[in-house]
């Protein structure tokens, strides 16, 4: 069975991100600490747990700082601090991205630096230095590593994607929150994270598109039409694709209100396209769909 699993191993990181595996998370429901037993280790990793390759981290971080000095020259030259403070904060998702620039700056600092420590210790990455006389620290599941390199993939990847800046803004606060969540310290020059609250539960693990819906406007409402079946938005977090007055709308399950919104709510949502209601070339492989003629097989 030893093949096989060395065989499975490389499918994972040879062609993991075509995998639809579970991400699988750790969630206390109460203070009572209680410890699980775990086996030893495999003879040839007898020395420990090794901290994660720290190279994907890294480049996330040079990506996002790359990106960020490219909108704003000004931040060009500046200690890393520096930029931080001066990153713009203009809408929740320039301050989402600002934190996480913040977080990840503190791991590009341990790996770096050259008095800086890195180490697994009961399943979390623990990293310090210090850098200009402060002491950095970030203590961090390996799962809230890669939601960091995800969230940066997403905030650069949404800058040509159709969705809106309140749909780009809602997906990011879920990683981000989810992100917080696998920090377990946290120190630099101003010691707490920023907080924000969200306006709702947003699944960022999967989600339906969906544009053969009906809806109506009834008064200064939407109203689209979800059958029992779909109206559980964590089950069915679904994407709805409507064109209104010739003009395209991408509205996420999560931001209706007993099956609809107001009219005056409906241009957070517009679709960010060339025309107003063209979506990219590549989405057409979500849309695929075949006429199914009845009473011919389906084979």
């Amino acid at each position: 069975m030893k093949a096989q699993d060395d065989t499975l191993a490389e499918l994972r990181l040879r062609f993991g991100d075509r995998l639809a595996l579970p991400e699988y998370r750790q969630i206390e429901l109460s203070t009572k600490r209680k410890k699980l037993n775990f086996a030893e280790p495999p003879a040839a990793s007898s020395e420990g747990p090794k901290p994660p390759n720290s190279l994907s981290t890294l480049t996330a971080f040079a990506l996002l700082d790359a990106a960020l000095e490219s909108r704003s020259p000004d931040l060009e030259g500046l200690a890393l601090w520096q930029k931080y403070l001066a990153l713009p904060r203009k809408t929740g998702k320039d301050k989402l991205v600002a934190e996480v620039y913040r977080i990840l700056r503190i791991y590009r600092s341990v790996v770096l630096n050259a008095g800086g420590a890195l180490e697994v210790e009961n399943g979390i990455v623990k990293g310090s230095c210090t850098h200009r006389c402060c002491a950095l620290s970030l203590w961090i599941s390996p799962i809230g590593l890669k939601l960091l390199e995800s969230f940066v993939h997403h905030a650069l990847d949404l800058e040509r994607q159709p969705y809106s800046d309140a749909y780009a803004e809602a997906l990011l606060m879920q990683y981000f929150l989810d992100i917080v969540v696998e920090i377990k310290k946290f120190a630099d020059e101003d010691r707490v994270l920023y907080q924000f609250r969200r306006k709702y539960h947003f699944n960022r693990h999967f989600r339906f598109d969906c544009d053969n819906l009906k809806y109506e406007f009834e008064g200064e409402r939407l109203v689209i039409d979800i059958g029992e079946r779909f109206r559980d938005k964590a089950s069915f977090p679904i994407d709805f694709y409507l064109i209104v007055q010739d003009k395209l709308y991408i509205v996420p399950h999560e931001a209706l209100q007993d099956q609809g919104l107001l009219r005056s709510e409906l241009p957070a949502w517009a679709a960010k396209t060339s025309d107003g209601f063209s979506l990219p070339f590549d989405f057409q492989t979500r849309f695929g769909r075949e006429t199914m003629i009845v009473g011919l097989p389906m084979t």
